[in-house]
């Protein structure tokens, strides 16, 4: 065999492995990245060592049972109860060791809290009988320094504050009951279980009844957190016959979903759909969640109450043929189709069709954004953000625009679809700075006498401040 013939077996050689190499780091590098883990830090203070501090026998059970709704929802979580100061430092040191795969923190705190001076502080189980404030949070965890510790622009922070307690120091210049508004940091969500400078009750049974509301609701599927809030605020707010309003407040950059990864199984939702609309009283309590809820989470809701049928989740729906799938939700909607149509349209003769046409886009508004593909007013008027928003939805699905303006088969379709369609995430855009004219600077070509001198006037005008956002937007109110 000649040298020429074996340098150019070589070169094939080499280069066949150096191609294979990179087109193993091509696909390596094209490979979407994991999703980042959900990290939770849910701790319950119930016995505190200070005979000033009263014994609060449901902090440590709401700690407990909310771990467990979010373990079920898959959050990585940390819980500890009646906790030293020492035993905070050790678990938010533990927690920090998880945050570089974490892509949202969640913080749950129930016990004893107290405010001084509009800085809040939640209170360790060893807490001294102090004789003034100043001692009572010598040893105490600001609020404001957790916050700052795990928040973060780059991921969403979710802290929820079960704590607004009796100050046990009693009112002052600087001391009120309750907790105090927080400064709320980039794409941060914090809950108050009552309005800032009120006091929540522990509670008579297992559960304080802000987070008796909150179990209730948080695993709702496609229910965002700004809704769920909504449901837990009338919630608490009726237990307490109206003595504790939940407060929140927010600076999220998009919206957030504890389930927004779980797919229903169409049939089932059909099933129970079908059971509640053979049942007067429940079919009846269905049209009262409708007024607040969409479809789907309106049929769960009372499909829970009445533990007519068990929904559950599809955990193999992505490995099932694209055939199946299809064939069983096609099945699913032949079989609720009549029933939409009895119940979102209406059989009524005192309505008119107008009436019905806005009833049906308006519940298919509601739909479209509980998928995450409708953004705007839910108000029945079906106009071109309404065709884009289904457009969006069909880009999403892969599936041919079969119809664009509002069909009770489009309403059964929709219904049938659980989980996060549509997730265009929020652009934020960077702001540039205005130029600002120099003497330097050459007048630009035209202008007159007149806009010069009204840029003149301008420029020696000190500039106007930014507008203060630091403090969020509550549901309640702005401040």
């Amino acid at each position: 065999m000649s040298y020429r013939l074996l340098l150019r077996i070589a070169v094939v050689l080499l280069v066949s492995l150096f191609g294979s190499l990179g087109v193993r780091a091509a696909v390596e590098e094209g490979q979407s990245p994991q999703p980042g883990k959900r990290l939770a830090i849910v701790i319950g203070n119930s016995d505190h060592r200070s005979p000033r501090l009263p014994h609060l026998a449901n902090a440590a059970n709401d700690a407990t049972r909310f771990s467990e709704s979010l373990k079920r929802l898959k959050f990585d979580v940390l819980t500890a109860t009646n906790l030293s100061s020492d035993g905070f430092t050790e678990l938010f040191k533990q927690a920090e060791g998880k945050l570089a795969d974490a892509s949202a923190v969640l913080i749950f705190y129930a016990g004893h809290g107290v405010q001084l001076g509009g800085e809040n502080y939640l209170l360790p189980v060893d807490t001294p009988n102090a004789e003034n404030l100043q001692e009572l949070i010598a040893g105490a965890v600001k609020l404001n320094d957790v916050i700052s510790r795990f928040a973060s622009r780059e991921r969403q922070t979710f802290v929820f504050l079960d704590a607004c307690r009796n100050n046990p120091m009693g009112k002052g210049p600087s001391a009120m009951d309750g907790l105090a508004q927080i400064e709320v940091g980039e794409n941060t969500f914090i809950a108050f279980a009552t309005q800032p400078g009120n006091v929540a009750v522990d509670g008579s049974g297992d559960n304080s009844p802000f987070t008796t509301a909150l179990l209730k609701n948080v695993e709702i599927p496609g229910l965002s957190i700004s809704d769920m809030m909504i449901r837990v605020r009338n919630e608490t707010e009726a237990i307490t016959i109206g003595r504790q309003v939940p407060w929140d407040q927010s600076n999220l950059r998009e919206q957030f979903y504890f389930t927004e990864q779980q797919v229903l199984d169409p049939a089932q939702l059909s099933a129970s759909l079908s059971r509640i609309l053979a049942d007067p009283a429940a079919k009846e309590r269905l049209k009262v969640e409708l007024a607040s809820n969409d479809l789907q989470t309106a049929v769960l809701i009372v499909g829970q109450t009445l533990r007519s049928v068990e929904v559950s989740p599809l955990p193999d729906a992505a490995a099932k043929p694209a055939g199946t799938q299809v064939a069983s939700l096609e099945g699913a909607k032949q079989s609720i189709v009549s029933g939409l149509e009895a119940l979102i349209v209406g059989t009524s003769a005192t309505e008119t069709d107008s009436q019905k046409a806005t009833d049906l886009a308006r519940s298919i508004q509601t739909e479209l954004r509980r998928l995450g593909c409708y953004r705007m007013t839910v108000d029945g008027s079906w106009g071109k953000g309404s065709v884009r928003a289904l457009t969006n939805y069909y880009k999403n699905t892969a599936r041919t625009a079969s119809a664009t303006e509002p069909t009770v088969e489009l309403l059964s379709d929709l219904f049938l679809h659980s989980g996060r369609v549509c997730k265009d995430p929020v652009v934020v855009r960077k702001i540039k700075p205005a130029k600002v004219a120099t003497e330097a600077a050459p007048a630009r070509k035209g202008a007159g006498n007149r806009k010069a001198a009204r840029s003149q006037q301008q420029s020696s005008r000190p500039a106007a401040p930014p507008p203060d956002i630091s403090g969020g937007i509550g549901i309640g109110g702005v401040f």
